[in-house]
């Protein structure tokens, strides 16, 4: 489905999902702006419930890559971040979540998949990456190239399908039962479904780019 347009700047489209990702966005600048402010040795309070979430995707992170994988501790996050809020915001009245419009799933697919080439490159060298997509037999490279091509589009369908599939049902069941069932279904779809798909996007991301590395 073509996303609503809300306005434009010159020629170029303002939709619903552009505009709150670009609302996330400003809201992610701005929290890490004042949270970083007076850091402290001893972490308490919400500085420590920070720490507890990074040292969280930090032992993901290198629990699936090894110690090599603390470069990619920074991207992870912010992944889980963008995607998480992405998710969840789609709860508040009148927000749409970011994940619920294809292009900003498939450019989160793409991202993970460029960096997890990219960083096969520099670890490999160019030649023994571009040697992979010709193994174990020169013929293979068509079918590798097409695993390679499905695996981002399943990434950013996965999360898409879900998110957009639950928008739907609620909407369906508000019209047929205003006052009655909206409410928990909000709470699972919304909340709970937008952490778990947080989680499955956020491992699969961790798990793709673990593969071309190794």
């Amino acid at each position: 489905m073509e996303p609503k347009v809300l306005f434009y700047i010159h020629t170029f489209p303002i939709s619903e999902p552009l505009l709150f990702t670009w609302i996330i966005m400003a809201a992610v600048a701005i929290a890490c702006f004042f949270l970083t402010r007076n850091l402290r040795k001893v972490p308490r309070g919400v500085q420590h419930l920070l720490e507890v979430a990074v040292e969280g995707i930090e032992n993901v992170v290198v629990g699936d890559m090894g110690p090599e994988g603390k470069v990619f501790v920074p991207l992870i996050l912010m992944v889980a971040t963008f995607v998480g809020l992405s998710n969840l915001i789609g709860v508040v009245p009148g927000a749409v979540s970011p994940t619920e419009d294809l292009t900003t799933t498939l450019t989160l697919a793409l991202f993970v998949f460029v960096v997890g080439h990219v960083a096969a490159i520099v670890k490999k060298g160019f030649w023994p990456w571009l040697k992979g997509f010709f193994e174990p037999y020169f013929f293979m490279f068509p079918i590798n190239l097409a695993g390679e091509i499905s695996q981002v589009i399943s990434h950013a369908f996965r999360l898409y399908g879900n998110i957009f599939g639950g928008s739907i049902l609620i909407g369906i069941v508000y019209m047929l039962a205003p006052y009655v069932l909206p409410v928990p279904l909000l709470a699972w779809f919304g909340v709970l479904m937008g952490i778990i798909q947080t989680a499955v996007f956020t491992l699969l991301a961790v798990i793709y780019i673990q593969i071309k590395i190794n």
